[in-house]
């Protein structure tokens, strides 16, 4: 009745993607089939006991003799299966069905996404722990002990230069995580330049008016500054700044030329957040800004560190190995 053709393809571990392709073999009678004939599809386990899919499939006359192409979505079951059964069934006519099995001998599933990272139950770690009196400031006023997440994450962040991923809900204090890098790279003999990057404009100038207050005046004073956009503006802003607050788009023009510029290869620190919308429409440019800092850091022997942050992901361990950072040093923790 049909010639079936199903090319299967893993979209996550438990989730098949079946594209099917159904041929008509038969010849069409307008006196027995009329205009249209309906069938049903279904794909069932291999026990052909559990219909994971069904959807009804309708032939028009006109389209009788043409391929028909149809994207299907089901489950997959650990231990994988040996095979699905896919079929076809005529809601006219008595045995009138086609039936496939499709094997998944050779079907290669992606890797189970770990486990979030466990929320330790650990003692708040007081403000002391910077052990600078100076940065011990910036906080006295408003904070004491730094929250759960913040104590967890600060032995990486403020005692290493390895790149680190934070994952964690909104409002959990990652900025302070943030902070975190920005004074281990102030604690250095002859610190460089740190760039923070903002997916959008508005974040960008809340982030520049939040930094100033807290850090214009530590060390002597530290230089805040964000991109306009406008290339020749932007390279003085980057001559003078300590800290560059800047969107990824902006990041990218600046960047793009970084043979000829410096101030963009000696980089010590790149904090992108919000890092989740790299899947957004502006996914490209913050993958291609990362992408090139790294690269950047890789041409020149000029260790530049990369901090990230987001909320919770269910591909943590993908983003963190991207950006460079050891497997004990990627914190997803969970969205709860």
């Amino acid at each position: 009745m049909f010639r079936l053709q199903a090319s299967v393809q893993p979209i996550t571990r438990s989730l098949l993607r079946i594209d099917l392709t159904i041929i008509p073999d038969f010849r069409w009678d307008e006196k027995v089939h009329g205009g249209a004939e309906s069938f049903t599809i279904l794909v069932e386990d291999v026990d052909g006991e559990i219909i994971l899919f069904s959807d009804s499939f309708i032939l028009r006359q006109k389209y009788a003799e043409m391929e028909h192409n149809v994207t299907i979505t089901v489950p997959m079951f650990d231990p994988v299966p040996p095979n699905y059964f896919i079929s076809i069934i005529s809601d006219r006519w008595l045995n009138s069905e086609t039936r496939v099995p499709v094997s998944f001998k050779h079907l290669i599933l992606p890797e189970k996404f770990p486990p979030p990272t466990t929320l330790l139950d650990l003692q708040h770690l007081p403000i002391s722990a910077l052990h600078n009196k100076e940065f011990e400031a910036i906080y006295s006023s408003t904070i004491k002990t730094f929250n759960k997440i913040q104590t967890q994450v600060f032995q990486p962040l403020y005692t290493t230069d390895d790149n680190v991923f934070i994952g964690a809900p909104t409002g959990s204090g990652k900025t302070i995580c943030a902070e975190f890098a920005l004074m281990r790279l102030w604690s250095q003999p002859q610190p460089k330049r740190a760039v923070c990057i903002e997916p959008y404009q508005d974040m960008v100038d809340l982030r520049l008016a939040e930094w100033k207050a807290k850090f214009g005046g530590v060390q002597g004073g530290k230089e805040i500054v964000s991109l306009t956009g406008e290339t020749s503006a932007d390279l003085r802003l980057l001559e003078k700044g300590d800290v560059i607050i800047c969107t990824p788009t902006q990041w990218d023009v600046i960047s793009r030329r970084w043979q000829q510029r410096k101030n963009v290869k000696n980089l010590g620190l790149l904090i992108c957040d919000e890092i989740q919308l790299i899947g957004a429409e502006i996914g490209p440019t913050y993958e291609i800004v990362i992408s090139r800092t790294r690269y950047i850091s890789k041409q020149t022997d000029n260790d530049t560190r990369i901090v990230v942050c987001s909320v919770s992901l269910a591909s943590a361990k993908d983003l963190g190995e991207w950006i460079g950072a050891p497997s004990h040093h990627i914190f997803n923790f969970p969205p709860q």
